[in-house]
């Protein structure tokens, strides 16, 4: 599909605005779920509004509305998040929490931690959104929850529930680039036995993923991307106290990709295939009204293999063959002490194993982890409190150099909470973590030490009827942070990194708009080789708005960041951008719903990543079915 010239862009514009605008007053506005619980800020269950830290849900109907392309362009927008991408969706992409480091946060399905590669990245990059109920996202330091790397944050995602009665549901979407998306999907019930079925298959002629004017050696051919995908679960109640069940995600994609760096040629062709798998075994007890447990059982698996010109590439840098299992155990147990004070105690088990072939920093290793926790929140009156600590035992082995280590810590988050009012809450919360360092990064350097992070938080909520506003100052300081030396034959511990900033998030609902808005302004820094940290915008935000004009939904989002440094390695600064995007979504019966996506209006060229292209103005129509 050809981008449609400017000025139909421009008249599409301008409707689109207009019908937004000047819609009847009396169509009827869908309400803001304040009381929707979350279990991410305290691994329990807890009413949004009641929460100390800065958490944002993002739900299925959002995920429908929106019609994002990928986690990461679903997740642009929200407070806390930034990101940064190697060309079009399943390229290589970074996720900046509190702008932290991609590696210094966590991403859960279901409850449970995700593995990470072997560069101690996220693997999660695949997942389909047709898959995913609901989003999580915690932001701020967490490792007295979720152990190391839960530094700028946690994504939480929820993979589809089971309905309570048999349903089906599919989906077939088209659009610019050639793009193409089928996913379907069903739901059994039998007595207290339920099964859920999910697969599809989705693909793109893709871009140019590099800027052959900024990086001449690249193919200027457009980079594609295809992704099949299916899950499963089962869970069966076996008695009042009892729940038990399997679920597994799994995934095969193929991504084109340039690559501007020696030797490459401007005819040469690159691809890179990656395989995700996870099964995980669940059971849920409930030992009385008061105390709750659930154990999980996960084993995940990944394997990359990168190409060129159809052979296997064997470069210095080349990721070449990267493969990695998992083995996790978790426990967690829920106690309600009383009305006021609920407890929550547990430990998290993980045996890595990593391996990879680059001729550089190959390596294979075995890292074990444990984690034990607790946690305790409390209503006292007008005040709020919530404590949570956590023991971290890690050890990794690697057998090309023959080296081990050993780390250990101890996690701390104290928050507190004062109700000046029924509507408005001060919050306040201190909190230390760390991270420990990946296989390949022990690689380069068998001496490194763990990173060190304190974070502090104050904050301010308002929450009344159909609005709530957040606004939090917070500040994080690093220590042991690593760092590539200037010829990238090693890693060190660079010293010192801080961020300190401003974080502003509110929804509402004005004159049957529904108005959503978050705001950031930071300041990430290198303070020992005073730097401004890569790819993290000073300041960013957003704003979505849309309504019901009778049965159609029709909104727009935009979305806007400040300049960023390219690499701590080079002088480059990304110029800041704005983009604009709208969408339409009309049931056409009961079961069934047409859809329609504008993406960068503006046709407006920007950058994630220098020498990087990102995707121009695109067109996307979509037809769902939901039995009923």
């Amino acid at each position: 599909m050809k981008f449609v010239p400017t000025p139909v862009r421009a008249a599409t514009c301008s409707f689109l605005a207009t019908v937004f605008l000047s819609g009847s007053l009396s169509a009827l506005a869908q309400t803001i779920t304040l009381q929707e619980t979350v279990v991410t800020a305290s691994r329990i269950d807890q009413p949004l509004a009641d929460v100390l830290p800065s958490v944002s849900v993002i739900t299925r109907t959002d995920i429908e509305r929106i019609q994002a392309n990928s986690l990461a362009d679903l997740l642009h927008g929200e407070a806390g998040f930034e990101f940064g991408r190697n060309g079009g969706p399943g390229s290589t992409t970074s996720f900046f929490l509190r702008g932290a480091d991609s590696t210094n946060l966590v991403v859960m399905v279901d409850g449970v931690k995700t593995m990470t590669d072997g560069l101690g990245s996220l693997a999660t990059i695949d997942l389909a959104l047709s898959q995913i109920e609901r989003i999580e996202l915690l932001r701020g330091n967490a490792s007295a929850l979720y152990g190391e790397a839960a530094i700028g944050g946690v994504i939480h995602i929820f993979t589809r529930e089971f309905d309570k009665k048999d349903s089906s549901y599919a989906s077939l979407s088209l659009g610019s680039r050639n793009s193409q998306s089928l996913s379907v999907g069903t739901v059994k019930t039998v007595d207290d036995a339920a099964f859920r079925l999910d697969a599809g298959r989705e693909r793109t002629d893709g871009f140019s993923a590099m800027n052959p004017a900024q990086k001449n050696r690249v193919n200027p051919d457009s980079d594609g991307y295809e992704n099949t995908f299916m899950s499963a679960k089962v869970s069966k109640k076996f008695s009042k106290s009892l729940q038990m069940g399997v679920a597994l995600n799994a995934s095969l994609s193929s991504l084109s990709f340039d690559d501007g760096d020696d030797p490459s040629v401007s005819t040469d062709t690159h691809k890179f295939k990656r395989e995700n798998y996870s099964l995980n075994t669940f059971a849920q007890l409930k030992w009385s009204e008061q105390f709750k447990s659930r154990i999980d059982l996960t084993r995940t698996g990944l394997e990359y293999r990168d190409f060129k010109n159809s052979q296997p590439n064997l470069g210095d840098y080349s990721a070449g063959f990267l493969h990695g299992e998992q083995n996790s155990l978790r426990l967690n147990n829920s106690w309600a002490l009383n009305d006021s004070n609920l407890l929550n105690f547990g430990l998290d088990a993980n045996n890595d194993i990593y391996e990879s072939n680059a001729l550089v920093s190959g390596y294979l290793a075995k890292r074990q982890s444990r984690g034990y926790f607790a946690g305790l929140t409390s209503q006292l009156g007008r005040l709020s409190l919530q404590i949570s600590a956590r023991h971290d035992d890690i050890s990794m082995n690697e057998a090309v150099q023959s080296i081990s280590s050993n780390w250990s810590a101890d996690s701390i988050l104290l928050g507190l909470g004062f109700r000046l009012t029924d509507a408005f809450r001060l919050t306040a919360s201190t909190s230390n973590g760390f991270r420990a360092p990946s296989a390949s990064e022990l690689a380069y350097n068998i001496n490194l030490r763990p990173e060190k992070h304190r974070s502090q938080e104050l904050g301010l909520i308002y929450n009344q009827g159909e609005t709530l506003f957040r606004g939090v100052f917070f500040d994080t300081k690093t220590n042991d942070a690593f760092v590539y030396n200037d010829a990238f034959t090693s890693i060190v511990n660079v010293g010192k990194v801080r961020n300190q900033g401003f974080e502003l998030s509110a929804k509402s609902i004005i004159l049957g708009n529904h108005i959503k808005g978050s705001y950031v302004t930071q300041d990430p820094y290198d303070e020992t080789n005073q730097l401004r940290l890569a790819r993290r915008a000073r300041q960013y935000g957003s704003i979505e708005a849309w309504r019901l004009f009778g049965v159609t939904t029709a909104g727009f989002r935009f979305l806007a960041s400040d300049d960023r440094t390219n690499s701590a390695y080079d002088t480059i600064v990304l110029p800041g951008y704005s983009t604009l995007g709208f969408y339409l979504t009309r049931p056409i019966t009961p079961e069934w719903t047409a859809k329609l996506k504008l993406e960068n209006l503006t046709d407006r060229p920007y950058q994630l990543a220098y020498g990087y292209n990102t995707p121009g103005f695109g067109a996307f129509f979509s037809l769902t079915y939901q039995s009923k």
